[in-house]
């Protein structure tokens, strides 16, 4: 369960008993990047609004099939990009917006997590948003945050950089209220332009355009009715919702269907709380959500970096998750774990593809050999003995998900080689997707040398068996021919 502390420090935050833990979303496959969608349904709301709203066309309201029309059209056209999927995220609370906040947010933006979730909105039953108790921030459909802490607009726009892609702020914990609260105003106002959820959250979202998406943490109220209204206003807002449970699955899954039923994709991901009172839970207790992926969320109380790496291990082999969370940052604020837990993630659904084991889907040139030699990682290689300018042998890659790699190739440099490039695409039509990763790589070394060649960063917006060609474009002068080795690929999420 997620417990929120009314007057809350670092100190507080490590003293919360073990039995209550809060959620983090974590890997969502995001629809749109928030801002590009945004900007889309800027145009969207000002084609669809009434002649003379101006409230409609300075604050996007999406209205319907035009509205999704037009971001639709916006991506065909390269205005707004498809999302990248996000695989592992950290909560925190104090240390966001308390002294030294942007020493912490510096932290987590260099650790490798690429999900801050930001802990908690309390709800006040006259709709007033508060952080932890502490912390106002939306009253009467004003953003008032400034007034406690000036600097906070800013460092949620400086969290959203590095490598965190995905800035998310959670409401609720396992205090009562908050909930019923939604469930009460909901009841009485609804949640059209003129109620005060829709103001203060709209008020919200304009203050701080980094956020892009809302956890549900719900924990003792459970209104389905008022919950999935609440999600498709936040949904009209647009941002994401990410329900956090710990049990009820039932529950949970009705209101990821009715929301998502009403505004498809608005619902991308489960965090799913897998300590504290929901310990006993694991990704394959709460997989009733269609293609909505769940990632489960782990606690540092409970569990080393080295810990959480094979659990996820596990559970990535036993139920094909594609991420996972820790709670909680504020226990381990600047001792060096935060990089420590996120690399752990990482770590844990990082893939590594053999060639040898791979399927040479076209070749260009002799036919590609199979060399063993103690030097590779595996003990074997794949070996195209090249000629010539434009020889190339391709693998295929099976199930990669959409979302954002770093991309390892291992080799052999030796006298023989030539210069590679690597060429990424979708099985079903390579033609049409093909691209380059990283610059050409040139394998010529006038002594044999096993290393491996970081290609940077690759970006698959779809889940699909993908095509990775090793095009040969050249050699060194001090070459003898143009042939390549290619030990292995290696898929670590970012």
């Amino acid at each position: 369960m997620n417990v929120r502390l009314q007057r809350r420090d670092k100190s507080e935050s490590l003293s919360i008993p073990a039995g209550f833990p809060f959620a983090a979303p974590l890997n969502l496959q995001e629809h749109m990047q928030f801002r590009s969608l945004r900007l889309a349904e800027t145009f969207a709301a000002f084609f669809t609004s009434s002649p003379g709203d101006a409230s409609a066309r300075s604050r996007f309201i999406p209205r319907g099939a035009a509205s999704a029309a037009l971001v639709t059209w916006l991506v065909m056209i390269g205005a707004v990009q498809p999302a990248h999927a996000v695989l592992d995220g950290v909560f925190g609370g104090g240390p966001y917006y308390k002294t030294g906040a942007a020493t912490h947010i510096a932290e987590i933006k260099s650790a490798g997590f690429s999900e801050a979730i930001v802990w908690n909105i309390e709800v006040k039953s006259n709709g007033d948003l508060n952080f932890n108790g502490e912390f106002p921030l939306c009253s009467n459909g004003s953003y008032i945050g400034a007034s406690t802490h000036s600097d906070f607009v800013a460092n949620m726009t400086a969290l959203h950089q590095g490598s965190v892609r995905r800035v998310t702020f959670s409401i609720g914990s396992s205090n009562v209220g908050d909930w019923q609260d939604v469930r009460d105003l909901v009841n009485s106002q609804g949640t059209g332009t003129s109620s005060i959820l829709y103001k203060n959250f709209n008020a919200l979202l304009t203050a701080i355009p980094a956020i892009d998406a809302f956890d549900f943490d719900d924990e003792n109220c459970y209104d389905t009715s008022t919950m999935v209204k609440f999600g498709v206003m936040l949904s009209d807002l647009g941002a994401h919702v990410v329900p956090d449970p710990y049990t009820n699955s039932g529950f949970w899954t009705g209101v990821v269907s009715q929301i998502n039923s009403q505004r498809p994709g608005c619902v991308d991901a489960i965090h799913l709380q897998c300590y504290s009172g929901g310990g006993g839970n694991n990704p394959g207790t709460f997989a009733n959500f269609g293609s909505v992926p769940v990632y489960p969320g782990l606690w540092d109380h409970d569990l080393t970096p080295s810990g959480v790496q094979s659990k996820l291990a596990g559970w990535k082999s036993q139920y094909g998750i594609s991420g996972g969370w820790m709670w909680m940052y504020d226990d381990f604020v600047g001792n060096g774990k935060a990089a420590q837990y996120a690399s752990a993630i990482n770590a844990a659904f990082t893939t590594t593809y053999e060639t040898e084991n791979l399927t040479a889907a076209a070749v260009s040139g002799p036919t590609p050999r199979l060399v063993s030699e103690t030097g590779y990682s595996n003990g074997q290689a794949i070996i195209l003995d090249s000629t010539a300018v434009g020889n190339y042998v391709t693998f295929k890659v099976p199930a990669v998900s959409s979302g954002v790699y770093d991309v390892t190739v291992g080799v052999k440099n030796f006298t023989g080689r030539g210069i590679w490039q690597l060429y990424v695409g979708r099985a079903d039509n390579f033609s049409g997707t093909r691209t380059a990763v990283g610059s050409a790589y040139d394998e010529y070394s006038s002594s044999a040398v096993f290393t491996s060649v970081d290609l940077g960063t690759w970006t698959p917006s779809t889940s699909t068996d993908k095509w990775f060609q090793f095009y040969i474009t050249g050699k060194n002068s001090g070459s003898n021919n143009y042939s390549e080795s290619i030990d292995y690929i290696k898929l670590t999420p970012k």
